[in-house]
């Protein structure tokens, strides 16, 4: 852990051309091709994995979709392991009705994928799990004592604030379907969490909303969902705020003893990760986690190391303190 920790701020597997936005690691069952014992898939064309034998030594290892495609935008893989299933290993991700500023994000559903192996190529099984919703993005699966749960981002425009934020669902254990009606989790309300304050979404139907003229809304975002349990036997869920390309930061909920989730990061300085510009950190977000087979969690996020630069991923420790909070040892 402590290799892992001197790399804080440095890209794992640097490469300047290639966005690694979405990062989701896995440990492997067994090493695969290479003798890769981790992977980690990232948002771009095919969906990249990279893999590594240890953790900080990292090499790209290919396209992990085989079915998708530029006409259309794919977002930020969920990767799982299903016993049972002739493809067993499964990925869920979001995809948009085309691609480009408008049709990219319009209409994005979660799909369904699977594979032979961890590594893919996944192809999709023709499965929509949100055909109901006009906006379903960044899956993340975590099973719990009734079963697995789907949590995901999606819209909220009923009322203000606008914007969007995490929903859930439970889900088959093959990960095919929803089996529960989609209920809320949280929206996004805070300053930091502030996608747009002027942004205009002519596709986007708002009641009362009338986009003529230039009309314009501020939205807020909360998203990039990753579920976990305290040791204090807490559901917890990690999220990631704001604008990807501007302000953005890993956020914490966590539900209260009566099932209520409370936002622990209501301000900036209240993020498990915030910007840190004076450390090359820029815009850490949209984070997975593993826990490991020697019972360690570890954080997998991307950051940028410039303002401008394409996001990389990196893996920190993921420690709980007293409170039975989570915290990454950066400063400890």
């Amino acid at each position: 852990m402590r290799a892992l920790l001197e790399r804080f701020g440095v890209p794992l597997c640097p490469e300047p051309d290639v966005d690694q936005g979405d990062p989701f690691l896995i440990e492997c069952p067994e090493p695969v091709d290479g003798g890769f014992r981790y992977l980690v898939y990232v948002t771009a064309a095919g969906f990249p994995v990279y893999g590594s034998p240890d953790l900080v030594r990292w090499t790209r290892v290919g396209e992990s979709l085989a079915s998708a495609s530029a006409e259309a935008w794919c977002w930020a893989p969920c990767v799982r392991r299903v016993p049972g299933l002739a493809r067993p290993w499964v990925m869920l991700y979001s995809r948009a009705r085309g691609a480009g500023d408008v049709d990219g994000h319009r209409d994005h559903l979660i799909r369904r994928a699977d594979s032979e192996r961890p590594e893919g190529p996944f192809v999709d099984s023709g499965e929509v799990l949100t055909a109901d919703l006009d906006f379903a993005i960044d899956p993340d699966v975590w099973v719990g004592p009734d079963g697995p749960l789907l949590t995901f981002a999606a819209d909220y425009v009923a009322d203000e604030p606008y914007g969007t934020g995490l929903v859930e669902a439970g889900i088959s254990a093959d990960l095919r379907r929803l089996t529960t009606p989609v209920r809320p989790v949280a929206r996004a309300r805070s300053d930091w969490q502030l996608y747009d304050p002027d942004r205009s979404m002519p596709w986007k139907r708002i009641p009362g909303v009338s986009w003529a003229g230039g009309r314009t809304v501020r939205w807020f975002t909360m998203e990039g969902p990753a579920a976990l349990v305290s040791p204090g036997g807490r559901r917890t869920l990690l999220y990631s705020g704001g604008n990807f390309a501007g302000f953005y930061g890993i956020g914490v909920l966590q539900q209260d003893p009566g099932g209520r989730w409370v936002d622990l990061s209501p301000a900036p300085e209240d993020c498990l990760l915030a910007p840190a510009p004076e450390r090359g950190l820029h815009g850490p977000g949209h984070c997975s986690v593993l826990a490991t087979g020697s019972g360690r969690q570890l954080l997998c996020f991307h950051f940028r190391t410039g303002p401008d630069r394409p996001r990389q991923f990196g893996i920190v420790p993921l420690e709980w303190d007293r409170s039975d909070h989570p915290y990454v040892p950066v400063d400890r």
